[in-house]
């Protein structure tokens, strides 16, 4: 992701509160059958999306505070395996904990997010996969998590339910390196309403992909099961 401009980022920031919010909402109800339940995803029930969700909200407190502190912090220290031993610890929890446990982690990003200066937002870095990157597009990655993570609960929410706004940026990031993830040597023309045709990948166009805004997005994700688009590498 590159540098985000102070305007976007506000923008970006008012969207993972939104997003908190409505998250919380849809998930009030939530009870310890429902949170046992598989999700979306292999593996995991409903109870280690929401633990995931909190976890990866203290990772970004954390990388915030270290900032301000002026250090460079990794977003997870232990790597990947640390991190997935705190979702496991939690997912098991009654409804009642991880809701709390939600909300709680929620506001508290939200109050770093707040404290953060832009002097920060400007100068700030966070150390991914061994290297330093700008702390600016740390907003739109946290509503990134949010969004599509309320998708794999697997509670009637879905990608045409994302925010417009959510949309258009992420596909503003994430189109340029579509071509690296088709098939050797396949070529598609991409029609999405209100953008010129976009042709991507080598060779002559062997695909002529015409989908809604959000649906593209999703298919970018790897949560798209439209038979006719094509299997991408990872993103």
């Amino acid at each position: 992701m590159s540098f985000v401009t102070p305007a976007v980022r506000v923008v970006d920031v008012g969207g993972v509160v939104a997003s908190h919010v409505a998250l919380a909402q849809a998930l009030s109800g939530l009870d310890d059958r429902t949170a046992r339940q598989p999700s979306l995803l292999p593996d995991w029930s409903v109870g280690h999306v929401v633990t995931h969700v909190a976890r990866n909200a203290d990772s970004f407190v954390r990388v915030l505070d270290a900032a301000r502190e002026g250090r460079v912090s990794a977003q997870y220290p232990g790597g990947p395996a640390s991190r997935d031993a705190d979702i496991e610890a939690g997912a098991g929890r009654p409804a009642t904990e991880l809701l709390a446990d939600l909300a709680g982690s929620s506001a508290r990003l939200e109050d770093a997010l707040a404290a953060t200066t832009e002097e920060i937002w400007a100068t700030g870095a966070v150390s991914r996969s061994g290297s330093e990157t700008s702390l600016s597009d740390l907003p739109v990655r946290r509503w990134q998590e949010v969004e599509v993570h309320r998708v794999d609960l697997g509670l009637g929410y879905g990608p045409e339910q994302w925010p417009e706004r959510f949309v258009e940026r992420r596909l503003e990031e994430m189109l340029p390196a579509l071509a690296a993830r088709l098939p050797a040597g396949m070529a598609l023309e991409l029609r999405l309403a209100g953008r010129p045709p976009l042709v991507v990948g080598e060779g002559p166009v062997e695909m002529r992909v015409e989908r809604p805004a959000h649906t593209v997005l999703a298919w970018l994700y790897g949560r798209s099961s439209d038979p006719a688009l094509p299997n991408l590498g990872a993103w």
